[in-house]
């Protein structure tokens, strides 16, 4: 028998459906037999032909002819009506399994619809919404607190799906360290249920309602039925919670609640007398976050264990076996091609190459800014982003197959290729390589997608040559300038591994002299070995020239001699490839649209399909702009700026100042001790991600998985908030897992923290529907209080007051910049956020470099500032604008083999990214090394 509040619920359902059709039905049928017992059919009846018609429309007009009109107006609605029913009839038929999870879905599509067709949504919605309120009444919700102070901590304990019988002697060695979950065994009737029907042996379980529980959920569950959750009902609705309240509304249960569940013989297995604890293990133990927190008390460590228990629900895992032994045979191979939007696709290797030119292509964006212009570095292209993301992936420690693990990522983009390969294409989900153009007698490529393969096969020639920076590419291509101009337009005439010659007379030499220097490296290889030994061991595949690639279209006049050089083709040493007409005796491609390649050769030569990739000229522009910042180079625009003149004029060193010493001496380092905190917990993120407690001066939460940390780093760099989908799309969750794996970080999180802080009532990350923030309350970040001062650090007037404080903002500002944001962490959405960041403070300090350097600034604040600029240098050692100024005022302080030290470090620093100084930077020392010889 129902409870009284379902059965109401159950007729107000049924009244309303059969409202709700009564209308739906006189709406349908009465309009139409309306309109027929009053007009009839509104045709004209002594009307044959369209003249006719035109002659009735003429006449003027009386009554029953605007009747009839009236009636051809009415038939209409009604016809649009029908329509409007078959339609939303159909939507309301696809939509029903989200209707039946969440019923507000036919409010909000209601509400997105017009007014012409709200008519029918509601009438057939509402009709849908009763039906199913009729055979499942309205969901029961959990409520949360209203506000974080009536949150209180619940000792909880999940219920194994295997519960022991009563009659057990002796409990598990399990339930000798957790409160166990109680279990009773009933016997054909059971007089607690008082449920009738319930004459079957039942076992009762002990459940705990955690967040986001119903009725219908639990009993789904446990009981395998969701329509016995009257039983559920009906057996705890006079228990006493440990709250003081009681069930009284099946629609409302709380978490933390005790819920007794009866669970029939036949939906469990017969309790053995002594189960192994590997039996119930894989169905008892929820999912394990890898972390282990520190020892504590037993009574804290029980609060904690059911606290951690109660953040999820484990999900019914009947089928786990079979999933687990399909993830043992190994996970999938990742794609081998990146799609990078509507017809462009290129190499996962390609991509390698765009990761690897970011790093340039920060550090010249820096370069060319002036810190006193207020300007942004502009962000990187989207598809070079979105590019450098899937290499990011790829590149990354493969994790190990485990079907229990806390975070799933995606699955990545396989392996790129080793440093300087280049390739063309993908087949059988694997990338070619260029050797396969390497044909006796030259290869030639036809068809619509002829030009966007070009396109992309220099571009991989292009981006193999970043990853192999400093040292010279392996693999080069020779392209007549117009050719180059029309694939990837904006390129300098001699740019990393691509070549443009002024005509094809030209290309072709340039490949004769390249097949002469592999005659001639041989030929050094085969005596080496005769005059000496170790001279041979010298000779490595980077000492020798190559792979030269030619690419153009063939001409009458030289199509002799292309022919000649196309039969020397031969792997790693030569390379002709043309476009449009092949050569005699080369091999023809026609190259479709999206890629896709059909040759000429036999059957069976190949084991599959070839796509080649493909780049559309807009794609093209996009990596070309980033590849030429990457070597501090503009499209179209490659004026670099004038340097800025040296102060040697306009502060002359003392004629003959004595050195005080040959060692350097450096500034006192800034003071980076830690603040005074202020709040239970502090995220330090400006250096390596590190967690304090308020109390406690080593850091807590060493042991925590570098998901948390890089999870932790994220919302600390959002401190409004970011939401799930956002989360899940930066760490590369898997689909279909985000939802667990932010539940699993969330967890990690909370039981880290509520063992260092012993505060069990509040949660350090709030969820706010699907957004995830920081409890401002409760957490505090040095990224924070960085922000803070540097706010502070400059006002609108000038003055000596002001600088000295905007002296002191900005030497508390960077007592907490540590470190490059997240130091040490492999995170490339990091990337934009660590500069930005990096940018900020050297702007800071820089402003106040520069009122140093004037001159009538004092000693102690020449100090102060180098004392700051050397701080910066030490984490940014290859960032020129910091090292320029350093020099100038060592030097303008007399401390000339100071500044000559940091010269030195900052040419070292850039010759490991194959970059030298300015000239405006060289200009600083090379007077005063050239005057230093003189004397």
């Amino acid at each position: 028998m129902n409870h009284p509040p379902q059965l109401r619920q159950r007729l107000t359902a049924a009244a309303t459906a059969c409202g709700t059709l009564a209308v739906t039905l006189a709406l349908l049928a009465g309009m139409p037999y309306v309109l027929w017992r009053a007009t009839g059919l509104p045709w004209p009846e002594h009307v044959s032909s369209f003249s006719e018609f035109g002659q009735r429309l003429t006449q003027p007009v009386s009554d029953p002819l605007m009747i009839d009109l009236l009636a051809v107006v009415g038939w209409v609605c009604w016809v649009a009506f029908a329509w409007t029913v078959v339609r939303e009839s159909v939507w309301y038929a696809t939509h029903l399994p989200q209707l039946l999870r969440d019923r507000h879905a036919h409010h909000e599509h209601v509400a997105a619809l017009s007014v012409k067709g709200s008519l029918a949504a509601l009438c057939i919605g509402t009709l849908v919404v009763a039906l199913i309120g009729l055979w499942r009444p309205q969901t029961v919700s959990a409520q949360e607190p209203s506000s974080l102070a009536q949150a209180r901590p619940y000792t909880t304990a999940t219920a194994p799906l295997v519960p022991a019988a009563v009659q057990q002697p002796t409990p598990s060695p399990a339930a000798a360290t957790a409160d166990p979950a109680h279990t009773t065994l009933s016997g054909p009737t059971s007089a607690r249920s008082g449920v009738p029907g319930e004459t079957e042996l039942v076992r009762h379980i002990e459940y705990t309602v955690i967040e986001g529980d119903t009725l219908w959920d639990i009993a789904r569950t446990h009981m395998g039925d969701a329509l016995t959750w009257p039983r559920i009902y009906a057996l705890n609705k006079d228990r006493v919670q440990s709250d003081g309240a009681q069930l009284t509304d099946p629609d409302l249960i709380r978490p933390g609640w005790q819920l007794t569940i009866p669970v029939p013989r036949a939906a469990t297995p017969p309790p053995t007398p002594a189960p192994t604890p590997a039996d119930p293990a894989p169905e008892t133990t929820p999912t394990k976050p890898a972390e282990t927190p520190p020892p504590q008390s037993t009574p804290d460590r029980h609060k904690e264990a059911g606290q951690q228990e109660s953040a999820e629900h484990p999900p019914s895992r009947a089928g786990e076996p079979n999933e687990a032994t399909a993830q043992q045979a190994g996970p999938k191979p990742g794609p081998a091609a990146i799609s990078l939007g509507e017809a462009s696709l290129i190499g996962v290797t390609a991509a390698a190459g765009l990761l690897a030119a970011r790093r340039y292509w920060h550090w010249h964006q820096h370069r060319r800014r002036e810190p006193g212009r207020e300007t942004e570095v502009p962000a990187l292209s989207p598809l070079v982003d979105k590019a450098a993301q899937a290499a990011h992936a790829a590149t990354r420690p493969r994790q190990p197959v485990d079907p229990h693990l806390p975070v799933p990522r995606r699955t990545p983009p396989q392996q790129p290729r080793t440093t300087g390969t280049v390739t063309i294409g993908v087949r059988q989900d694997h990338e070619v390589l260029l050797d396969e153009l390497a044909m006796p007698g030259g290869c030639a490529w036809t068809g619509p997608g002829a030009e966007g393969a070009a396109r992309a096969l220099l571009i991989g020639v292009l981006t193999a040559a970043e990853r192999q920076r400093p040292g010279p590419s392996r693999v080069t291509a020779v392209v007549p300038h117009d050719v180059a101009e029309s694939l990837l337009p904006g390129l300098p005439t001699q740019f990393t591994a691509l070549t443009q010659s002024t005509d094809l007379a030209e290309a072709i030499r340039a490949a004769e002299q390249h097949l002469i220097a592999h005659a001639r490296t041989h030929d050094q290889q085969d005596t080496a070995p005769a005059a000496t030994g170790p001279a041979s061991a010298r000779s490595t595949p980077e000492t020798e020239p190559g792979t030269l690639l030619l690419l153009t279209p063939p001409d009458a006049a030289h199509a002799g001699q292309l022919q000649a050089l196309a039969s020397r083709s031969s792997p790693a040493t030569l390379i002709v490839l043309t476009l449009g007409t092949p050569l005699p005796g080369a091999a023809s491609w026609h190259i479709a649209a999206d890629g896709a390649t059909t040759t000429a050769a036999t059957p069976g030569q190949h084991p599959g399909p070839l796509r080649l990739f493909h780049l559309t000229p807009e794609a093209g522009r996009d990596v070309t702009e980033v590849l030429l910042t990457a070597h501090g180079q503009r499209p179209r625009l490659r004026i670099l700026p004038t340097p800025s003149p040296p102060p040697d004029s306009e502060h002359p060193d003392p004629p003959a100042a004595p050195e005080p010493d040959d060692t350097p001496k450096r500034p006192h380092p800034v003071e980076t001790s830690r603040p005074a905190q202020t709040k239970p917990v502090r995220l330090h993120v400006l250096g390596p991600v590190t967690l304090y407690v308020r109390g406690h001066h080593d850091p807590v939460g060493t042991n925590l998985r570098g998901e948390v940390h890089e999870f932790l780093a994220l919302l600390a760099a959002h401190p409004t908030g970011l939401l799930a989908s956002d989360i899940a799309d930066k760490l590369h969750l898997a689909p279909g897992s985000d939802q667990n794996a932010l539940k699993n970080l969330r967890r990690a999180v909370r039981r880290a923290l509520r063992a260092a802080t012993g505060i069990t009532a509040q949660e350090f990350i709030l969820l706010q529907g699907e957004l995830h923030k920081l409890h401002p309350e409760l957490v505090e970040t040095d990224l924070e209080d960085f922000s803070r001062s540097l706010k502070e650090a400059f006002s609108a007037s000038d003055g000596e007051e002001t600088f000295n404080d905007a002296l002191a903002a900005v030497r508390a500002a960077l007592a907490h910049y540590r470190g490059p944001f997240t130091q040490g962490g492999d995170y490339l959405w990091a990337d934009t956020i660590r500069e930005h960041l990096a940018m900020k403070a050297t702007d800071a300090v820089l402003r106040l470099a520069r009122q140093a350097e004037r001159a009538d600034a004092t000693p102690r604040e020449r100090d102060t500032v180098l004392t700051l600029l050397e701080h910066l240098g030490t984490i940014h050692p290859d960032h020129e604008r910091l090292a320029q100024h350093t020099i100038r005022l060592y030097q303008a302080t007399g401390r000339h083999d100071t500044a000559r030290h940091t010269y030195t470090r900052l040419t070292r620093h850039l010759t490991d990214l194959g970059l030298e100084p300015e000239p405006a930077t060289q200009a600083l020392i090379t007077p005063r090394t050239h005057s230093r010889q003189t004397r």
